[in-house]
């Protein structure tokens, strides 16, 4: 694509699997999560339904993916600045809207 400067811009999309799939384990959802979200730029998180309980539940792996994740090697604790750099843009995609 290109941009109004004039240069060109790639796009990879990457889709993962859905959070929480029947055959697989947390830990296995969180390291997809994780590997997904470190190759990314912007993150759209698609979701059926309205933002509702369930869907903020589900959601609750971004909150804890810091556990997966280390911007710096070491045992040292890291805040959520830190990671703020490294993330990618988040956005909510929510379908079939009641």
């Amino acid at each position: 694509a290109e941009r109004p400067d004039g240069t060109t811009a790639r796009f990879l999309l990457l889709d993962t699997e859905g959070i929480g799939a029947l055959d697989t384990e947390a830990q296995y959802d969180a390291s997809v999560f994780a590997l997904a979200l470190l190759l990314s730029s912007y993150f759209v998180y698609n979701s059926v339904g309205s933002i509702d309980e369930n869907a903020l539940n589900s959601l609750s792996l971004i909150a804890n993916l810091t556990q997966h994740v280390r911007v710096r090697g070491g045992a040292r604790e890291e805040d959520g600045a830190e990671f703020a750099c490294h993330f990618p843009a988040f956005l909510w995609l929510p379908r079939r809207l009641p």
